[in-house]
Formats: structure tokens, sequence, C-alpha cells
């Protein structure tokens, strides 16, 4: 068993460094104009063209689970293109998106990277609370880190005091390090609390 999980390892290893240097690689052979001179208008519409493609292939396999090997194609062309053009108006809706996907495959680390770069870089985006409360969701859920995750939780509560997302906020620091099992009993008593009324 522990022979299968090792080639699984290697081969889920081998096939995200084929797919980190793919986008880069195909993005990277930008257009030339008349004189010779690389344009960076051609550089971010291929950039556009495989973001585009990469989200038509996500769509169309809405209802199936969410395949490794593309999620993390769309998180690397996601990381590029608003490193390349940090000025565009996509640029923050990517890093975003970038962040959701790696959330979404348990990977903390990038998760945190990607919305930390778009608190830092973009702090009006419009999802930019839900990016904050995210990362506080992932210090929590993902790494039990529940110091980082009260400090997290806290920042939105002062950001964005009159947000819903202030009230989750409040509701997550009160249930800091308790298990499922306590939650359960404490939903199970606030429902009895309420019923006799």
């Amino acid at each position: 068993m522990k022979l299968n999980k090792y080639f699984f390892n290697l081969m889920t290893l081998t096939l995200f460094g084929i797919i980190l240097t793919s986008c880069s690689n195909n993005a990277n052979k930008s257009d030339k104009d008349e004189t010779g001179k690389v344009t960076l208008a051609s550089g971010k519409e291929k950039y556009q063209k495989m973001v585009d493609s990469i989200e038509t292939k996500m769509k169309a396999s809405r209802n199936m689970p969410l395949d490794h090997g593309t999620a993390m194609f769309a998180m690397r062309c996601y990381d590029e293109y608003a490193s390349y053009f940090p000025d565009e108006a996509k640029s923050p809706e990517y890093l975003f998106k970038a962040g959701e996907l790696a959330n979404s495959l348990q990977m903390p680390q990038p998760a945190l990277s990607y919305l930390g770069r778009l608190m830092t870089k973009y702090p009006k985006y419009k999802n930019a609370p839900y990016a904050l409360f995210m990362q506080g969701m992932i210090y929590d859920d993902q790494l039990k880190d529940t110091a980082n995750a009260r400090k997290i939780y806290k920042e939105v509560i002062e950001k964005y005091p009159e947000s819903q997302l202030a009230k989750d906020a409040e509701a997550s620091i009160n249930n800091l390090g308790k298990s499922v099992e306590e939650l359960v009993r404490e939903f199970e008593k606030k429902q009895a609390a309420s019923a006799k009324k």
C-alpha cells in the first residue's frame, strides 16, 4: 500500500512540474512587432487566451469533481497573469480565483499566498473582505492555527464592521478550537432553550 502511495505522489509531483512550466513556456513566446521588439500586448493576449481556455474547460466539467491537473494549471495561469500584468483590471480577480482554487484543493500555503498578495496589492477590490475572511478560515480549518485565525477574524471585524462577514468572524472567534462534537452539543442546547420559550 505504501508503495502505491509513493508512486501516486511521484506521479502527482511530476504532473505538477509539467503544469508549472507549461503556462510559462506557452506565454513567453511573445509576438514581435515589425521592428523586432516584443510587444507586451501580445503577451497579455496569449495569457488571456490561456485563462479563457482553462476556464471554459473548468466550466464544462462543473458537475464532475475538480480535476487536480486542470486546477493547478489554472492557478498557475492566474498567478502569472497577475504577476506580469499587475495593473490590469482582471489581476485581482485572478488572484482571488487562484486563492479559491488552492483552498478547494486543500493547499493552504498557496491559498494564503494568493489571498495575501490580493489584500496587499488590491485592498479596494470588491471581494477583499471575503479574501481576508477566507484567510482566517484557512488558518482555522486547515492549519489549526487559532492564533492567526483569531488575528485575521479580528481584522475582518475592524475593517468591515457593518458587514455580514464581521458577524461571521465574531461567531468564528467564539468557536475557535472547539471540536465538531462540542459545536453540535452547543447547537442542540440552544435549540432546546429556544423550544422552551
